[in-house]
């Protein structure tokens, strides 16, 4: 090699080198700002938590706080029951809220403060879940998340300015705000406060005196009955309570609090499950999030050497059987009352049909192929209820999936303000595939008073076809029936009959899924097509109108809602008939049903319905 080459690879590799260097120093050089940026975030927390603890032990009893230090026992966090779990998402989170951009919950916004937290903060829609999330201090678990997967002490040194903050404004602020001191709001700062706790304990300066004294005042409400609903709030209340208890098991009235808060949540696993075990409060979600708080207060307790009991934990047992009927061939559950769409994929999917009257739902389905069990069918009815809780003004509402697809939908929650107006519609028996009376309405009453006016009458399974039929007496001057019998696998047919003591005109609604797209509508009959699932509705009694209804958020109407706070458009189709006595006889076609149908009729003097399919006929009593 000549001299000049060795020269020029020397130079080559020194210019290589240098690169190398460069983004060396370049490197270098922004860690070094990133350290100095975050020395900086540290000093200024610190003085900021110092200034906020001042000013919040000044609103303190000094001789009280004495008194209550060697309250908290030390829990390793990992058996902690917790709002929040590490995901990979959290290190986002948790830094937004380290510059006061709060996130509450994936369906929200995240509310950017700047500077200073406005704890009564109004959001322009669904003003009270946003004020509720606030206040109930979701962001310190967050952080707390963040620190677990970091060790990093400034998201500790967050939560605890964010703490100091919130009581401050808590024994300062005089402006009307009631989620400041509601069950759900209490339920969650606990296990917020507590999770904090047991990580900063070892790693920061921190006033447990004054932890100790607002957790007793927390853990007062929660035991007071005055603050107790019976509904899935009073359960998040018992586990608090029960955690609370064993937290600060030296405290004088610790065994009280465990034992109020096992007494109400032992009777409220008979309060609000059926028999069968569904919970009652008339949504899938609801059944879901029930029975986790149940299965983490018991394995919470098991972890204490404690139990809520045998009987109580086969009854959590029992409630995994509904599930298994209740979610969809695809492993999703309906959006049935206040529910969003979610996967169960844990559970293995029954598809024997079922029903349960005191929780009004009936399930009426049938397998497809093994290989393909998503080319199912499967219809939920809904008739009665046993709880008030989350009830839509649903009933003789059918929900209807084929062929892994979603046909007939609910509308879902979007968000619990009462004010509303589209909460108000979803509400309504116009956001459900149901019958109704054109501008008149029905009331939710107490289960009792009701329990007579609006209930599932029949129900029936065997290998050809399922059976169930329900009445909704609850309109004034109105009684409406329905029957539903699904011919396995693809063969539906609805017969509703409306009894009114004046002319009234009565609708007949179907809510599409919105992948479903109209084909051809007649005055008798309609045809759509859904993900390549052809189905036809005909009606065999003559009706007096069809209209279909597209997506419009401002009536509302035909808008779904699969997530909290968001609007789908679908399309609903209406049939209407005018008078006293008023039937209409639904035949619904799936896919190959068409053909396999050769005849069918219905005597309305008898409710007869005489059907043949592929040769075999039936006659049945509707």
């Amino acid at each position: 090699m000549s001299s000049l080459l060795i020269v020029l690879n020397i130079l080559v590799a020194l210019l290589k080198e240098g690169n190398n260097l460069k983004k060396k120093i370049s490197n270098l050089f922004k860690n070094m700002q990133s350290s100095k940026k975050e020395e900086k975030f540290v000093k200024d927390i610190l003085f900021r938590i110092n200034e906020l603890e001042s000013k919040v032990l000044e609103l303190f009893d000094k001789e009280a706080l004495e008194n209550k230090e060697n309250l908290l026992k030390r829990i390793d966090p990992d058996n902690l029951i917790k709002t929040t779990a590490p995901d990979d998402g959290t290190l986002r989170k948790a830094d937004g809220i380290l510059v006061n951009d709060f996130f509450l919950m994936n369906s929200l916004e995240v509310i950017s403060f700047g500077e200073t937290i406005d704890w009564n903060y109004n959001h322009p829609n669904s003003a009270n879940t946003y004020r509720l999330y606030i206040q109930c201090l979701n962001v310190i678990s967050h952080l707390c998340d963040a620190y677990t997967q970091t060790d990093e002490k400034k998201y500790l040194y967050k939560a605890y300015a964010i703490l100091l903050d919130w009581i401050l404004f808590i024994k300062t602020d005089e402006e009307r705000n009631r989620f400041k001191w509601v069950d759900h709001s209490v339920a969650n700062r606990v296990m917020n406060i507590t999770y904090f706790y047991n990580l900063a304990k070892d790693e920061l300066e921190i006033n447990e005196s004054l932890i100790a004294e607002i957790l007793i005042e927390h853990g007062n409400f929660l035991e007071d009955d005055k603050n107790y609903v019976q509904n899935n709030h009073g359960i998040m209340v018992d586990r608090s309570i029960m955690l609370l208890s064993i937290f600060m098991e030296e405290y004088s009235r610790s065994k009280h609090w465990f034992q109020k808060g096992k007494l109400r949540i032992s009777n409220a696993v008979y309060r609000d499950f059926s028999a069968s075990g569904v919970h009652l409060e008339n949504s899938p979600s609801y059944h879901l999030m029930t029975r986790r708080i149940f299965n983490q207060v018991e394995d919470f307790l098991k972890k204490n050497n404690l139990t809520l009991g045998k009987e109580i934990r086969q009854k959590l047992l029992q409630s995994n059987d509904y599930l298994k009927f209740i979610v969809k061939p695809n492993q999703k559950i309906p959006i049935i009352g206040d529910s969003q769409e979610g996967n169960v994929s844990w559970i293995k999917k029954s598809y024997d049909s079922f029903s349960d009257t005191q929780a009004g739902i009936s399930i009426l389905q049938s397998k497809g192929e093994e290989l393909n069990k998503s080319e199912s069918t499967w219809l939920s009815f809904i008739s009665g209820y046993g709880r008030k809780t989350h009830k839509h003004r649903d009933d003789l509402s059918i929900s209807l999936f084929y062929n892994g697809s979603d046909i007939l939908v609910d509308s879902g929650r979007y968000n619990y303000d009462s004010k509303d107006k589209i909460r108000q519609y979803f509400l309504s028996p116009e956001a459900h595939s149901t019958i109704s009376i054109l501008d008149k309405d029905y009331v939710i009453e107490e289960p009792f008073k009701n329990r007579n006016k609006i209930k599932t009458t029949n129900f029936m399974s065997n290998p050809v076809y399922d059976y169930v039929k329900g009445i909704n007496h609850a309109y004034e001057g109105s009684k409406l029936s329905r029957s539903v019998v699904f011919f396995k696998p693809d063969i539906i047919v609805i017969h509703d009959k409306i009894v009114n003591e004046s002319e009234e005109q009565v609708q007949q609604i179907f809510n599409f899924s919105p992948d479903a797209e109209i084909d051809t509508v007649t005055n008798n009959n309609l045809s759509l097509s859904v993900e390549g699932n052809n189905v036809e509705f005909k009606q065999l009694l003559e009706v007096e109108s069809i209209d279909i209804l597209t997506g419009d958020s401002e009536t509302p109407r035909a808008v779904i809602s699969e997530e909290f706070g968001k609007l789908t458009d679908n399309t609903q189709a209406i049939f209407s008939k005018k008078g006293k006595n008023v039937e209409f006889v639904t035949v619904i076609t799936l896919g190959v049903g068409k053909k396999k149908l050769e005849d069918v009729t219905f005597d309305s003097k008898g409710s007869i319905l005489t059907i043949k399919i592929l040769g075999e006929a039936y006659k049945l009593i509707v």
